[in-house]
């Protein structure tokens, strides 16, 4: 792999909708080529070759197999959820066990725990919060974020051997500047998690994902 088609992924990363539009054909390569030196992906003296690495890198668009998964998806929306990011602690994960005596899951109550390298991140209802403060206080608590929603996309079993279908979400959600705020995965489920102002956007976004 070349510099500039490494400049240039890394490029993709941050403005997917480049590739979309590339693809669509709305974009001239040429004027693209153009456009990358600008954002300095290669130097001014690089035209011809920014044109040539278009030529021959391969725009993958979704396969028509994987996009008519979205059609048997099932699509649930829960708001007012509460993400507690804690400092790791041994003490800390034997007492969140306690937490399952406060959930009711027959009732659709939210509890969600991801232990990580550094860190705990404890996913709650929000309106749990006061009844749980005394397993939490003595730890420390890095990040709080309230009044997330979740959005739950329940996929048929095909879908774990199917290619491309997280990257087609969050392509068409940061394209549409819906910012995600954590992922979670239970194949065949995907739990995205954002802040309420973005729920509708990407809800209308999965919909059309849908059809």
């Amino acid at each position: 792999m070349s510099q500039i088609e490494q400049s240039f992924r890394q490029f993709l990363s941050l403005y997917p909708e480049v590739e979309k539009c590339y693809q669509a054909g709305l974009i001239n390569r040429r004027s693209l080529a153009r456009h990358l030196i600008r954002k300095g992906v290669a130097k001014n003296n690089q035209l011809e070759a920014v044109i040539a690495m278009l030529r021959r890198f391969n725009f993958k668009e979704p396969k028509k197999e994987s996009m008519e998964i979205f059609k048997d998806i099932r699509v649930n929306i829960k708001d007012r959820i509460l993400i507690l990011d804690f400092e790791k602690d041994k003490e800390l994960m034997q007492k969140l066990q306690r937490l399952i005596a406060h959930t009711d899951y027959d009732r659709g109550d939210t509890l969600k725990i991801v232990v990580g390298s550094s860190s705990i991140k404890v996913f709650i209802d929000q309106k749990k919060e006061d009844k749980l403060k005394e397993i939490f206080r003595q730890y420390k608590l890095k990040h709080r974020l309230d009044n997330i929603s979740e959005i739950s996309l329940m996929f048929p079993d095909k879908a774990v051997d199917a290619r491309g279908i997280l990257s087609t979400i969050t392509r068409e959600l940061a394209v549409n500047d819906a910012v995600i705020t954590e992922l979670l995965t239970a194949t065949p489920e995907l739990l995205i998690y954002l802040k309420e102002e973005y729920v509708l956007k990407a809800y209308e976004i999965i919909k059309r994902l849908k059809e």
